[in-house]
């Protein structure tokens, strides 16, 4: 019989994983960074530029969403950046596993320590990309941009949960049956993107229509985000609660999958 292991032991392997995680997520920042043409700089300026462009065609067009109720800076950025840190970490979920395969080499790094750093990664990039836009929004009004701050955050941080979550499946899904794994990018990347109100928000869709986005948790996580910045800004059929519990059934599906395949991806080469 195996003996129990004490709560020192636990809590000391606890802490080696969570150093391996924050490496792996520092080299993958570093990695990122080498590709760019402008280091470190770069890997933030990407993203920034895509939402001035668009920010700059909805004020050409003067249909830029949620100016009622915040600035179009704010409510593009909101839903951009949280799309992003979703779909980035769902799909490094999908590529990373191969392209990490050589550091599985070494016992103490398994394929969701890969994965957890991704998601450590995505979250600081983007979390620190929306706070320095955040930061610009509030000084150009001279007002804070988030009324409830609080809510934002905890919003916020289950995006990249139901990434991971989704992920986590997708990856099993794709390594199984190679050619799903092109149709979960696809459906990641297009039809993901169009279904989750980055480009429109909930209260323009007519009511029949509202199942076709309602669907999708992260077009809930999206408009809660922006309904922290300001609490008059209309969310019909939105719901926490259901967010909150996709993300958790998400999380909870992915690593049951997960620990009953893990011997497969230890054997990718």
């Amino acid at each position: 019989m195996r003996p129990i292991p004490s709560p020192g032991h636990v809590l000391d392997r606890l802490l080696l994983q969570v150093r391996i995680v924050v490496a792996l997520a520092h080299r993958d920042i570093l990695l990122k960074a080498g590709k760019k043409g402008m280091g470190l700089f770069g890997v933030f300026l990407e993203p920034m530029f895509l939402v001035a462009t668009l920010l700059l065609l909805r004020i050409f067009l003067r249909q830029a969403g949620g100016n009622e109720h915040m600035s179009a800076l704010l409510w593009l950025s909101t839903g951009f950046i949280s799309f992003f840190m979703f779909s980035d970490v769902a799909i490094k979920a999908l590529n990373g596993v191969n392209k990490n395969s050589d550091l599985f080499f070494y016992q103490r790094i398994r394929p969701l320590d890969t994965l957890l750093a991704s998601v450590w990664m995505n979250t600081q990039i983007y979390g620190m990309l929306l706070l320095v836009i955040t930061t610009i929004d509030s000084a150009m009004r001279w007002q804070p941009s988030f009324q409830e701050p609080g809510l934002a955050i905890f919003y916020l941080l289950f995006v990249p949960v139901l990434g991971f979550g989704m992920g986590l499946s997708t990856l099993i899904l794709g390594h199984r049956l190679p050619i799903l794994s092109t149709l979960l990018k696809v459906l990641l990347r297009r039809v993901m993107i169009f279904t989750s109100c980055t480009f429109f928000p909930i209260s323009m869709i007519p009511e029949p229509a509202r199942p076709v986005i309602l669907w999708n948790p992260l077009a809930h996580g999206i408009e809660l985000i922006r309904h922290a910045a300001n609490p008059h800004y209309p969310i019909p059929g939105i719901s926490a609660t259901y967010f909150i519990l996709c993300t958790i059934a998400s999380a909870g599906v992915g690593l049951f999958i997960y620990s009953n395949n893990e011997d497969l991806l230890n054997a990718i080469d």
